[in-house]
């Protein structure tokens, strides 16, 4: 049996090399009495390779291009653009070879960077491997949770609610080393570049913990950071953030509070009435300032329960190391400047707001008059 598979693969064998043989004196043949013909055919298949290398091929060392590529773009519009800036030479070739490829599924959104002119199958590859773009978002001091959540809703296109409740997630929390309900205070305002695939927990922890990179540096640099509890430099300095509109009064603000807080009068600032009233434009009604939330500190001594913003890095250094005074109490001066009043006594403080009131009210008179 194996003898005849031996003779039968034989034969096979004879039988190919027969056609290969009978093949090539064909082709020889036919070139004889066909060389012009043989030749034609000759110059355009070379052509056709040489149109085609010429048109998938790349020239390292021209200029970079950068490209982004939005969610769902077309890969038509992307090889136009990328032929348009001179990172390919011709679109379709780019398209057809990324069809055959099935890499025209993988092409990623983001930033692809081109080194100046390159081949299809060099730019091919990096379509599927974008740098993803990233927002930049700016948050303002002073802002509570809830006018934190509204400006990434409209920046990232987070969920508010879901923000807010991130904000309130004592597990999140715990894992950011804070021992509070909320992360209200310690959003540190600042400049963030956020990917735009962002969640509302992961943009939480990072502004977290950039404020617990600008914390460290209070308390190392202050005596009164370091000696007194964090929450309480917080609840502080959120306090004067919200009274302070001139940058140079910070400080002075601050040791008023601290001279209040150690004598043990109340802070009597409205910011904190109107955190707990979740009122923060118009003016407050003596109902209003007599509200019995904790966090009115016209009625309680002490500070209020925690933070009633998220105050920026000058104001926890205020607050850290306030300016050495006698002074026990301040009022805005109603004259467009922001600046406040300084005094020492009730009596001093008490002059000086009827001087503004009457001040202000012969203001809005004349305002009336010629208006």
């Amino acid at each position: 049996m194996a003898g005849r598979l031996w003779l039968l693969g034989a034969l096979c064998l004879l039988a190919a090399a027969g056609f290969v043989f009978y093949g090539v004196l064909w082709v020889v043949r036919y070139m004889q009495t066909h060389m012009k013909l043989a030749l034609a055919g000759a110059v355009i298949v070379l052509g056709g390779c040489a149109l085609a290398w010429w048109c998938c091929a790349g020239q390292p060392g021209g200029a970079a291009v950068e490209l982004q590529v939005q969610p769902g773009q077309p890969l038509w519009s992307v090889a136009r653009a990328l032929e348009q800036r001179g990172a390919v030479r011709w679109a379709p070739a780019l398209v057809a070879w990324m069809d055959l490829s099935g890499s025209d599924r993988r092409v990623q959104a983001g930033i692809h960077r081109f080194d100046g002119l390159e081949s299809v199958f060099a730019a091919a590859r990096r379509l599927q491997h974008a740098v993803p773009v990233e927002v930049a978002v700016t948050v303002p001091e002073g802002l509570v949770v809830e006018q934190v959540a509204a400006i990434m809703a409209a920046e990232l296109h987070l969920d508010s609610a879901r923000f807010v409740a991130a904000c309130g997630t004592d597990s999140l929390l715990r894992s950011l080393g804070l021992e509070e309900s909320s992360a209200e205070g310690y959003l540190f305002p600042d400049t963030y570049r956020f990917p735009p695939n962002a969640t509302e927990e992961a943009v939480v922890r990072t502004m977290v913990a950039r404020f617990r990179e600008q914390y460290a540096r209070v308390a190392l640099d202050t005596l009164i950071g370091a000696r007194f509890p964090q929450r309480d430099i917080v609840t502080l300095a959120s306090i004067v953030e919200k009274e302070a509109t001139l940058a140079e009064e910070r400080g002075h603000i601050a040791g008023v509070f601290h001279n209040r807080l150690r004598l043990g009068i109340q802070l009597g600032a409205d910011p904190t009435v109107r955190y707990a009233l979740r009122k923060f434009e118009g003016p407050l009604r003596v109902s209003e300032l007599n509200s019995r939330s904790p966090y009115n500190t016209r009625v309680y001594r002490g500070l209020p329960p925690g933070p009633i913003c998220s105050p920026g890095l000058p104001a926890l250094q205020a607050a850290a190391a306030p300016l050495a005074t006698t002074d026990l109490y301040f009022v805005a001066r109603w004259d467009g400047s922001g600046g406040h009043d300084f005094s020492k006594t009730l009596a001093e403080h008490e002059r000086k707001t009827r001087e503004i009131r009457r001040q202000n009210e012969q203001l809005l008179r004349e305002l009336r008059r010629n208006g």
